[in-house]
């Protein structure tokens, strides 16, 4: 009787225990399905240039460079036009002047309204070869309508597959996203940034790209959408502006400004990112040069920088504990974590996550994630015992900044 209830109580014991693994399992599934819900994910090849409205010289290079120049096959889809715009140029003249005089000359024309049309072989021909393709603006829904989910979508994403680039402003921007912002009228007749026709290609997983932002006063609308889908990532894009998207990383150009909504807050004044309190609607900005990393969702700095490898043994010589304030409460360690070097703020019981730095040079560090610099000082017997951290620094006789290096009379004059 004994042996049967020491065998219940272990089928009890064991029963318990197969219940805590799976749900911490399935709490742990949970959370990675959250991770990856949150994450935006860009092409695995070729590139996407999604503008606010408006393309400067800058981005027309950029777009004809990574279209491969001479040899460019570009491929227009004027879909998101009115339908007077397109009566009153059937046949795109306009429009390709625009292209031609930028130096493109193997230029095609994809349009119809027509889904069967838009999901044939036929169709897709010109997407099979080209190296580029122009969404143009108007309104994206008229685009979605089309294509989505066709073989002219499917062909797209094939476009950069090859290694190619997709580009487009204003309702070209929109339509690249996950969630198409502004993608119809509402009820009043109104263009909000919840739309009724919400899905776009999807070029970018998990994000809104909205356009015009801040020259019409955008900038607070993204709010009412990430209420209802704050899974999304919110890029708000300025006329002249855009950005240039590489795998899962993007870099301004142009020149005004791009709106980042990720629940976070960063300001180059203090090279820090701060988590949001929940409710709390705030957004920051981006220019020209600035990058961003969209699957780690934060901005990403210095990545311009390529390091220089580092022994081991040369690595423990930067190690320690260094004071900087008389106050006694404020240091900055040096660490060594997965063979990484890494600096690590402690404010008296606050230890902030230390942040991997990189060589640049002997005794010259730098940071990928702030615009920061970290300049270790030796005694007379070689030995560190110390180091300054700045946002700039003269490197032989260079200005070294995030994507600038300016000659040092020059960069002289703009700290002034």
């Amino acid at each position: 009787m004994k042996i049967i209830n020491l065998t219940l109580n272990l089928l009890k014991i064991l029963s318990i225990f197969s219940l805590l693994i799976l749900l911490f399992s399935c709490q742990e599934t949970i959370n990675n399905s959250e991770k990856t819900q949150s994450q935006s994910i860009g092409p695995t090849n070729g590139a996407l240039l999604i503008g606010g409205g408006g393309i400067t010289d800058e981005m027309w290079q950029v777009f004809y460079d990574f279209a491969d120049g001479k040899s460019a096959k570009l491929v227009i889809i004027p879909t998101a036009f009115d339908e007077n715009s397109i009566n009153y140029d059937p046949e795109f003249k306009i429009l390709k002047r625009q292209f031609t005089a930028r130096g493109f000359d193997d230029i095609l024309f994809m349009h119809t309204r027509d889904t069967l049309v838009a999901d044939s072989d036929e169709f897709v021909q010109p997407l099979k070869t080209a190296t580029a393709v122009w969404l143009t603006g108007g309104r994206q829904w008229r685009t979605a309508d089309a294509y989505l989910d066709t073989k002219t979508h499917l062909e797209l994403k094939n476009v950069l597959k090859r290694g190619g680039i997709i580009g487009g402003h204003s309702a070209g921007a929109s339509i690249q996203g996950s969630y198409l912002a502004r993608g119809g009228r509402d009820l009043n007749g109104n263009y909000k940034i919840i739309s009724n026709s919400e899905v776009g290609f999807g070029f970018v997983t998990n994000t809104a790209f909205d356009q015009h932002h801040l020259d019409r006063n955008r900038q607070y609308d993204m709010f009412d959408l990430l209420k209802i889908r704050p899974e999304l990532l919110g890029v708000g894009i300025d006329e002249d502006t855009g950005i240039l998207v590489q795998g899962n990383e993007f870099q301004v150009i142009g020149n005004r400004y791009v709106s980042i909504y990720d629940n976070t807050f960063w300001s180059p004044y203090f090279n820090e990112i701060d988590t949001l309190e929940t409710g709390k609607n705030k957004f920051y900005i981006l220019k020209n040069g600035d990058k961003y990393n969209l699957k780690e969702r934060r901005v990403q700095r210095n990545k311009f920088l390529e390091p220089k490898d580092i022994a081991s043994n040369e690595q423990k010589e930067y190690l320690g504990t260094y004071l900087f304030e008389k106050s006694k409460v404020f240091w900055n360690n040096i660490v060594i974590e997965n063979d990484t070097l890494k600096f690590q703020i402690v404010r008296r019981n606050s230890v902030r996550d230390p942040i991997p730095i990189y060589t640049y040079e002997k005794d010259i560090f730098f940071d990928t994630d702030a615009e920061l610099w970290f300049h270790f000082k030796r005694d007379s017997l070689g030995k560190i015992i110390g180091f300054v951290k700045k946002t700039h620094k003269f490197i032989h006789g260079l200005n070294q900044r995030f994507n600038k290096i300016a000659e040092s009379h020059t960069a002289d004059k703009e700290l002034r």
